[in-house]
């Protein structure tokens, strides 16, 4: 753009003042981090009513409450009285021009590739037209394998009359109050779930139920599937169906609700995810007994300029904060601890701005013409094209496949007994690793939900197809894209399902770790101060105590998983270390007493196996049943609230090869609370 026309956009909007081109409000809408802005959309959600009409602006929050609050929970749609006026000018406008003569496109003309044709028949016109774009397939059986689901219909209903409520499209306000009250009453339209370069197939059921066509149906408030006329019946409305008026038709199909409103709800859990994924990260971290380095050196995450890298770890060092499983070692981690910072801060940008597009969408209006009452003038142009939301979608579903490639490497390390710091490999719980093989088939289905993840992070809005007789050889695949976007955050909630119950499995071995090791040194200790400190003459060996000391620092070093099922046997390192401290011991004491350790040397081992068994399986039996002399440390970590409502609400269990019950059962509890919603809270909690 040369400065002649930057200056003459500039000046034909001096009326908005210092910015004409909306950038600075796109900017301040980004303000403020986006853990609180994820707080606000939580709250929001949970509003009894949606007000529309009178100013307020739509939120995502609000689209995903109408959308998913059902039963006694459902949200109820309030039209402003306010609005009715603008509504109604607008409409009259249309019902003038055609009194006069006017010319307008879809009005007096045909559509797309076919507005070359007239015609004196509004009303005839508009009713060919929603029956032309009916042209969607739903099989049978099954009620309707082929539907879009109820909640992206209820999303794509509000979203669409608050784009009529604007009063630019020429629409009767009673058709948008009917509308509410459908949503009120929740009964639903069925509309086709595939069959959409943009959303005028799909609308066009919409005002198909509206207007009363015989093949027209929607599911009521239990499920069940309902004509026009019981779907009418059920919101109390006995005047009849409505007879389009003139533009009515196009008003209530031309547009990009159905992609933007389903991107809406998609975009309101992703945002939680995106918070989920960080703190499961933290967690992770901990039961790594990571280094607290990389997220509390703030300048280096500073230097680097992005608003997402800096809060991603500053979340991480809040909830590691007081937390005794981090340590302050001078070994970097490995990439998929230290670098998470740096790979999630791309992750909340994307979403982000994804997200303000789509409020961007869901409040803008997207008819064709549009009708500007104050010049009398129809003003015809594309906004209609949803490219927005398929690029948003496009972006964010990548994203999602990032946060699952960052758990799937997470989960990957957490299993493995080559760099899970102690823990068994697999996280068995068993007594006997032999017969119990832990989270083996849950790395497995987490590489299944990985690779299709991956998959479905391919694009969708390049592989536009020239449609309507090449009048719409570019097409923004909203819908297609808002789908897919769903489909692959239904993936990345199977993983985090699946790595949140590891987590949990990961932190209770820890537990156990601790309580094992404070057995073995136990058992150790006494062993030594009975067979090991006093001579052959019952006197004090003094040299024997730092022998001792030696032991004891031997059996901290040492992984307890390593050796804990089978902890006396010599072919495990545990023994075999012991016996190298001794033997160290017994060299030197050579030198300068007569009372060589060696003597001593099998009655210690002797000792130990009998004690170290009765200790490590007392220890055990404790842990197992909820008596273990040391607490459990994740109560004291700020990571607490998810890992109890995992456990204590949930009730899953700490899993082993001796339990009946399956991984998949435990994955499956968390999954559906994740779907319900229940997960909100307790994560939040953790900030």
């Amino acid at each position: 753009m040369n400065h002649s026309q930057d200056f003459s956009i500039k000046s034909t909007h001096h009326q908005e003042g210092d910015d004409p081109l909306c950038w600075n409000i796109a900017a301040d809408t980004l303000k403020g981090s986006h853990h609180y802005e994820v707080k606000r959309m939580v709250e929001e959600f949970k509003n009894p009513v949606v007000q529309l009409g009178g100013g307020e602006r739509l939120r995502i929050a609000h689209v995903a409450a109408i959308a998913t609050r059902s039963g006694t929970e459902l949200v109820k749609v309030k039209l402003s009285e306010a609005a009715r006026a603008g509504v109604k000018a607008s409409s009259d406008w249309i019902i003038e021009g055609m009194n006069k003569g006017t010319d307008s496109n879809g009005v007096t003309t045909g559509f797309g590739a076919t507005s070359h044709k007239r015609t004196k028949q509004g009303e005839a016109l508009q009713k060919e037209l929603i029956r032309f774009l009916n042209a969607g397939v739903f099989g049978n059986g099954m009620m309707y394998r082929h539907t879009l689901p109820h909640s992206a219909t209820r999303s794509a209903m509000l979203v669409r009359i608050n784009t009529l409520l604007q009063g630019y499209s020429g629409i009767r306000f009673e058709i948008l109050e009917t509308m509410a009250k459908l949503l009120n009453n929740d009964i639903t339209p069925c509309l086709p779930l595939h069959n959409s370069c943009g959303d005028l197939v799909p609308l066009s059921y919409i005002a198909g139920l509206l207007t009363g066509r015989p093949n027209s149906k929607a599911t009521g408030p239990n499920g069940e599937l309902l004509d026009a006329v019981q779907a009418f019946q059920g919101v109390g409305i006995d005047s009849g169906f409505f007879e389009l008026q003139p533009k009515e038709g196009i008003a209530l199909v031309n547009g990009t609700s159905v992609g933007s409103g389903l991107a809406s709800i998609v975009l309101f859990e992703a945002n939680i995810h995106v918070v989920l994924s960080e703190v499961l990260t933290t967690m992770f971290v901990e039961v790594m007994h990571g280094r607290r380095f990389e997220f509390i050196n703030q300048l280096a995450h500073k230097v680097k300029h992005h608003p997402g890298q800096i809060e991603v770890p500053a979340i991480t060092e809040h909830i590691l904060n007081g937390s005794s499983s981090v340590y302050e070692k001078p070994k970097q981690d490995r990439n998929v601890v230290g670098n998470s910072p740096q790979w999630l801060r791309p992750q909340i940008e994307v979403i982000r701005e994804a997200t303000k597009m789509i409020e961007r969408e869901i409040n803008s209006v997207d008819d064709n013409p549009l009708i500007d009452v104050s010049r009398n003038k129809a003003l015809h142009g594309g906004n209609f094209q949803g490219i927005s939301i398929g690029a948003s979608m496009d972006n964010t579903r990548l994203t999602l496949a990032s946060i699952g490639k960052l758990l799937f490497a997470q989960f990957s390390e957490l299993v493995s007994d080559y760099y899970n710091n102690g823990l068994p490999s697999n996280l068995s719980g068993s007594r006997n690793p032999s017969l119990d093989y832990g989270f083996k088939g849950a790395e497995i289905a987490m590489a299944s939900y990985c690779a299709e993840l991956q998959f479905l992070a391919n694009p969708v809005t390049n592989h536009v197809q020239s449609a309507e007789q090449h009048n719409q050889d570019v097409n923004s695949l909203a819908l297609i894209s808002s789908r897919k976007t769903s489909e692959a955050l239904d993936i990345l909630k199977l993983m985090s399902s699946t790595y949140l119950v590891a987590l949990c499995q990961a932190i209770d071995l820890r537990h156990l770790e601790e309580n094992l090791k404070a057995s073995v040194k136990n058992a150790v200790s006494l062993v030594a101060k009975k067979v090991l400190t006093v001579n052959q003459n019952g006197e004090l060996d003094h040299l024997s105590r730092f022998c001792e000391k030696d032991l004891l620092k031997l059996v901290d070093s040492e992984y307890v998983f390593t050796y804990a099922s089978d902890p006396c046997s010599a072919n495990y390192p545990l023994i075999q270390k012991l016996r190298l401290v001794l033997v160290d011991h017994a060299r030197d004491e050579e030198k300068i007493s007569s009372n060589s350790i060696f003597q001593k040397l099998s009655t210690f081992e002797e000792e130990l196996k009998v004690v170290l068994s009765k200790e490590m399986e007392s220890a055990r039996c404790d842990f197992d049943n909820g008596k273990s002399s040391i607490p459990n440390r994740i109560k004291e970590c700020r990571s607490y609230p998810l890992y109890k409502f995992v456990r204590e609400e949930l009730e899953t269990n700490y899993l082993t090869g001796e339990k009946v019950q399956s991984p998949g059962e435990e994955f499956n509890k968390v999954f559906t609370s994740m779907n319900e919603g229940k997960l909100v809270e307790p994560l939040l909690n953790c900030l």
